[in-house]
């Protein structure tokens, strides 16, 4: 699994685990606020309904009803008025006040309300006094003040004795409890960061607890993908009970294609001997028969003809050979100008015939890499010959560059302006087997990229008919001994 790939997987858990846990923190934390928010709203509308209650008892309701402007210097409104007074101080709310149904004043804390002053606000307020008049002491919602604070009401009835109700006390408190909820609200918004960042610390412990065993399984998949079946699987330690459980089956897997490869490779290589043996036979009684023939008769053609074919043969079964036991590779520090030199060196009469140009532009910081040189070796003609026979008759050219990538590694490039492949070709490609040529070498791609990833490098192919095609390889730099 490339870098992106595992980031990706990783981010995906984190987002996941996110997305499931900081909403419920969030969830939970408006839910405590308005909880909160709701439960104080609640005590205080009780407090200022219990004042209200208990501060009725205070006044006659036949005295207090018969209250006129022009009373506010008599002896019972100012007795009654510094009852309402002291009742505010002791209970310390901001305002006491009785007015009657019509809402106009009879009694105020305030100074200089005259009796029979309307309550404008009060018209705002009408569906809690209507229930206080029915005998439903109640509060009233949370308003703004002329100094823009918030206050809340509560009000209670006074009734006289036919159980009517004359006038109506009212007590104002300020809401002194939403600076506190305020302060809350901040005090949980910190919370729910302080969890979404958690979540994330955990989130991502999380992911790298679940994408470590899955990179190593996922590692050990693509070393089985590339025909690397001699070990065993290893996850580690780490991982769950299903990861540990999906790694036995695909060790199990594992055995099973290994021993099906082995077994196939066996039987590739059985064939392979027992049809050289017999096609060395016959080589060399062509051979011997060709001696006996006159020299330029056509019996002698003919011969010559079964020898070359029979050469041809040989090649195909060394390919198989090849290709159903590969050698292990001896890597080693070497330089891949003369390398790849020595391999288009070797296939120059072919160039000279179709009058291919090749450059090589290898240059020095890319120009040295561990591998098997023979193998290597082997790896380039084999890519020369397949883009030969690619080329045009005349005016052919093949390219082959190199580059050092931030890993490390030795890139290079080898470009033909051949006739190209189609999508469907280039998939198929580095198969076994896979030709577009009645005289292609059917494994001679398969090889190449089978010793490149035996030697710890790739390749890839990109074409289109037409525009020539491009073989990248990849292969370790060399290493400091």
């Amino acid at each position: 699994m490339n870098s992106l790939s595992q980031t990706r997987l990783r981010t995906k858990l984190i987002l996941t685990y996110v997305a499931f846990v900081v909403p419920i923190l969030a969830v939970s934390g408006f839910f405590y606020y308005e909880s909160a928010r709701r439960s104080l709203d609640a005590e205080l509308g009780e407090r200022l309904v219990g004042v209200a209650q208990a501060t009725t008892t205070h006044f006659n309701p036949l005295i207090i009803s018969s209250f006129e402007r022009g009373d506010e210097q008599g002896r019972t409104y100012q007795s009654y008025r510094t009852s309402l007074v002291q009742i505010r101080e002791r209970t310390n709310l901001k305002r006491l006040f009785v007015f009657d149904p019509e809402l106009r004043s009879l009694l105020d804390t305030e100074d200089g309300i005259p009796i029979g002053t309307p309550y404008a606000r009060l018209r705002f307020q009408q569906a809690e006094i209507t229930a206080c008049l029915e005998g439903k002491p109640t509060a009233s919602v949370l308003f703004r003040g002329e100094d823009r604070a918030w206050y809340k009401t509560g009000f209670a009835a006074i009734v006289d004795g036919e159980g009517r109700a004359v006038a109506i006390v009212g007590t104002d408190a300020s809401a002194d409890y939403l600076s506190y909820i305020a302060g809350l609200r901040k005090s949980i918004l910190a919370f729910v960061l302080l969890g979404a960042g958690l979540t994330v610390g955990l989130g991502f412990l999380l992911a790298r607890s679940v994408t470590r065993p899955v990179n190593r399984l996922v590692s050990q998949a693509e070393r089985i993908g590339r025909g690397k079946m001699d070990q065993p699987l290893n996850i580690g330690e780490a991982g769950t009970r299903e990861i540990a459980f999906l790694a036995q089956a695909l060790d199990r897997m594992r055995e099973r294609l290994s021993q099906r490869e082995e077994n196939q490779r066996m039987m590739v290589a059985g064939v392979a001997h027992e049809i050289r043996n017999p096609l060395g036979g016959i080589e060399l009684f062509a051979s011997l028969a060709r001696q006996e023939s006159k020299k330029g008769s056509e019996a002698s053609k003919y011969l010559e003809r079964v020898i070359e074919e029979v050469g041809s043969l040989k090649k195909i079964l060394n390919n198989f050979l090849e290709f159903a036991r590969p050698a292990h590779p001896k890597a080693d520090n070497l330089e891949l100008s003369p390398l790849i030199q020595t391999a288009a060196d070797l296939v120059t009469d072919e160039a000279h015939t179709k009058a291919a140009e090749i450059s090589i532009n290898i240059p020095r910081e890319a120009s040295h890499v561990r591998a098997d040189p023979e193998q290597l070796s082997r790896v380039f003609l084999n890519l020369f010959n397949n883009a030969l026979e690619a080329l045009p008759d005349s005016d052919g050219k093949i390219t082959v560059t190199a580059r050092r990538n931030d890993s490390g590694e030795i890139v290079v490039k080898l470009s033909d302006n051949g006739c190209g492949m189609d999508m469907e070709t280039v998939e198929k490609i580095f198969n076994p087997f896979f030709t577009t040529r009645e005289n292609g070498l059917v494994l001679g791609l398969a090889i190449v990229k089978k010793t490149l990833e035996e030697n710890r490098g790739w390749i890839e192919v990109d074409s289109a008919p037409g525009e020539g095609t491009r073989f990248t390889l990849c292969l370790p730099g060399a290493q400091n001994e």
